[in-house]
């Protein structure tokens, strides 16, 4: 029994020093417990005396609970505070609250602590301790009791309202009021247990908690043990401490006005709706009900909320000075009052972030270095995060600032790039080598990319990366072309160094300093030049000229060899003297043979081409003019002696008989039988093909592509080209055989061929043709 009159001594001295609300919440449930065990003790009325003082300092009436809400807000006020504005405004919710209660050692400690900013506010808080009779502040803070210490008046006490205050200890179990209700109800004097349960659930849930709590102890009085009887009991009490009244114990009108107050606070009229909550406290007064917890909290959370809205006006306003930091405190102190707050909330997210992307920019501008791709890429970040900033506070004068400075350096990023594209640019120009112009190229399109990724809409690299972009498809598409040539160049046929040799010469006006494109190029010399040799080897004048013509022209005159070409030059003009020379020889024989043969002949053709005056027997050698029937194949030519009778024309002059002797003249008859041998000395009409049939074909080809392909008079390379069957031509083999003195060498097939109206015939091989399907020749044994 002493230990627990000392632990209720403690705990009434620990309550009396702490006026932190959380502390006296947990000091009250060490009140609960010290009650329930001093249940049926001499210390019970002191326990549950205790138990009301500390239930009643931690949940305070109307009175004291507008003291806390402005000590609450004066409190937000000074720890928040920005300027001097933040400090008056704390100054004047602690007057007010001074005037409610001038004891309150939370008002006098916030107004000293007000007071210390400035001489100015402590000049002013020295005046209110003055006027409300507070000798000295100090003082006063350390005299003034806490709330449990307020006069009884302002506090709700539990004895008063409760049986355990008027009942003696050992007649607790039949207060006198109880069993007058009792009798007014018409129960029976002694009823029994059940019907004390049945009872006390009924005062219960109708709101009755001192009734709940007399008919409680009466079941405890029958039953220690009951469970049910303790719960109730403890629920009335807290009930009855607290102020809560049930919502059918509220009148109608008091109910409206809350119902009411409610609508204004959800649309933000704080100020209408504090007035309806103080008209419906007013009326559950006059019926009654001293204590309505729910317009009490509701009052504070008016209170509250007015205050986070002034918050947030002064943080908006501050944000929109560009101080930052003071609107966060603004915000934050939004929150304190209102925790849950969306719009307090909002902003603080907001501003955090303002604040973070801000410093990050800041820090990024100072940080930007490295090479230019790292610089176009911190670059744009910082570029992304300021936009993003711009889109939250687009008035904002720093974040304008910001972009002055972001912009200038993306300018001389800009500049950086625009510089370096042209001098990889100029480099490319005078470099020699595909592979290095690639290369130098990808590098400048690189940078021109990164000056459109800075600024999309920049003109200048638009129209940079358009010509490079041009330039370095050229530049692929001629490597392209020099393999490819190269591929032709391998396979060694006449067709394909044609077609290299075309391909070649579409670079030559830009990529002739390329080291691999002159390889090519040199490559296909070495080919066009073998077969200017063989040519010549073959002794094929005119096909060797042709490629040396071919030699002379581009792509090849980038190579400068004119020593080979000089001695291919000499060598066809040297075989060329030498067949002039040849020819000249034969037709110097063949006149030195003509003109012997004349000089032999001379008395048969001189008479007939010098004919003189007398009738000689010369004139007869007439017949030999008859050799133009030779042209003609019928033998009327030889009617041509009648034509002889000329000569008596010439006879004419004389006019003598003598001319009759025509004797002499039936001789000349003697010689027609010449005529009759010319068909076989003038065999025109075989040629015809009237005459000769026409040979049938084995099979049937075609040419099918390069400069066309050699037509020869004998199935070897020896023999002389008659000319050029172009590309795309049909051409008919009437035979095939073997090269002359091989036996597994090429084959050779007798071709003929109809181009416009001329046909003709030879010989070509059989690698230069191709077979059409159908028409393949048969295989040669």
């Amino acid at each position: 029994m002493q230990d627990l009159q000392l632990a209720i001594d403690d705990l009434r001295q620990r309550a009396q020093k702490t006026g932190d609300p959380q502390a006296l919440t947990e000091l009250e449930q060490e009140a609960r417990d010290l009650l329930t065990e001093a249940k049926n003790t001499p210390l019970e009325a002191a326990a549950q005396a205790l138990f009301a003082e500390i239930a009643a300092g931690n949940s305070p009436g109307a009175h004291s609970a507008a003291v806390r809400g402005l000590v609450r807000r004066a409190r937000i006020r000074i720890e928040i505070a920005g300027d001097d504005d933040d400090i008056d405004e704390a100054i004047d919710i602690l007057a007010e609250a001074l005037q409610l209660d001038a004891g309150s050692p939370d008002v006098i400690s916030l107004l000293q602590q007000a007071g210390s900013h400035s001489a100015q506010f402590k000049q002013r808080v020295q005046e209110l301790f003055e006027r409300h009779q507070v000798d000295s502040a100090p003082e006063a803070a350390e005299s003034a009791a806490p709330v449990l210490d307020a006069p009884a008046d302002r506090r709700p006490s539990f004895a008063s309202s409760s049986s355990y205050a008027a009942a003696d200890p050992d007649s607790r179990g039949q207060p006198e009021a109880a069993d007058g209700a009792e009798d007014e109800r018409g129960f029976q004097s002694s009823p029994t247990l059940d019907e004390l349960l049945s009872r006390l659930t009924e005062y219960y849930y109708s709101g009755e908690y001192q009734q709940t709590i007399d008919t409680a102890n009466r079941i405890l009085a029958i039953q220690p043990s009951s469970p049910t009887a303790v719960e109730y009991r403890e629920k009335s009490e807290d009930n009855l401490i607290r102020g809560i009244v049930p919502d059918h114990r509220i009148p109608f009108e008091a109910r409206v006005a809350y119902n009411r107050a409610n609508s204004l606070v959800r649309a933000g009229n704080y100020e209408e709706a504090s007035g309806l909550y103080k008209e419906a406290r007013e009326l559950a007064e006059r019926d009654g009900i001293l204590t309505w917890k729910d317009v009490e909290q509701a009052l504070l959370d008016i209170q509250d909320l007015a205050l986070a809205r002034e918050l947030l006006v002064d943080g908006d306003r501050l944000m929109a000075a560009d101080n930052w930091s003071e609107a966060l405190r603004k915000y934050e102190g939004a929150l304190r009052v209102v925790p849950n707050d969306p719009q307090g909330e909002e902003r603080v997210e907001m501003i955090r972030r303002i604040q973070q992307d801000a410093d990050q920019i800041a820090v990024s501008l100072n940080t930007i270095g490295g090479a230019l791709d790292e610089q176009v890429a911190q670059s744009a970040h910082v570029r992304g995060l300021l936009a993003q900033t711009l889109q939250l506070l687009p008035n904002s004068q720093r974040l304008a600032q910001m972009q002055q400075e972001v912009d200038a350096k993306l300018s001389s990023i800009r500049s950086q790039l625009s510089n370096q594209a042209q001098m990889e640019l100029n480099r490319v120009s005078n470099s020699t080598t595909l592979d290095e112009r690639d290369l130098l190229l990808s590098e400048a399109i690189k940078l021109m990319e990164l000056g459109l990724e800075l600024d999309p809409a920049d003109s200048l690299f638009s129209e940079m990366l358009m010509d490079a972009r041009k330039l370095h498809a050229d530049i692929t598409r001629a490597q392209q072309v020099i393999k490819r040539a190269q591929a032709l160049v391998t396979q060694n046929f006449d067709s394909e160094l044609s077609q290299a040799r075309q391909m070649l010469s579409e670079l030559v006006s830009d990529f002739a300093q390329d080291e691999r494109y002159r390889q090519t190029v040199n490559a296909l010399f070495t080919r066009y030049f073998e077969r200017a040799e063989l040519a010549l080897q073959d002794n094929n004048i005119g096909e060797a000229q042709t490629w040396l013509d071919a030699l002379n022209e581009d792509p090849f005159r980038i190579l400068g060899r004119r020593a080979e070409l000089s001695r291919i030059d000499i060598a066809i003009r040297s075989r060329r003297r030498r067949g002039r020379i040849v020819l000249l020889a034969v037709l110097i024989i063949l006149l030195s043979a003509g003109g012997l043969g004349a000089a032999m002949t001379r008395d048969q053709w001189e008479p007939a081409l010098f004919p003189s005056h007398t009738p000689t027997s010369t004139a007869t050698f007439t017949p030999s003019m008859t050799f133009t029937p030779s042209i003609t194949p019928t033998p009327s030519a030889t009617f041509t002696p009648s034509l002889t009778a000329t000569a008596t024309d010439t006879a004419t002059a004389t006019a003598t008989p003598t001319w009759t002797y025509t004797p002499t003249w039936t001789w000349t008859p003697s010689h027609t039988p010449t005529a009759s041998h010319t068909p076989t000395i003038t065999p025109t009409p075989t040629p015809t093909p009237t005459v000769t049939p026409t040979p049938l074909e084995l099979c049937r080809t075609w040419v099918s592509g390069g400069d066309g392909i050699n037509l020869r008079t004998g199935p070897t390379r020896a023999a002389t080209r008659i000319g050029i069957i172009p590309p795309g031509t049909f051409v008919d083999v009437l035979e095939q055989q073997r090269q002359e003195g091989t036996i597994n060498g090429p084959v050779w097939y007798k071709v003929r061929i109809q181009i416009d109206d001329l046909q003709q015939q030879g010989w070509v091989r059989n690698d230069t043709v191709t077979f059409i399907p159908g028409y393949e020749c048969p295989d040669i044994p």
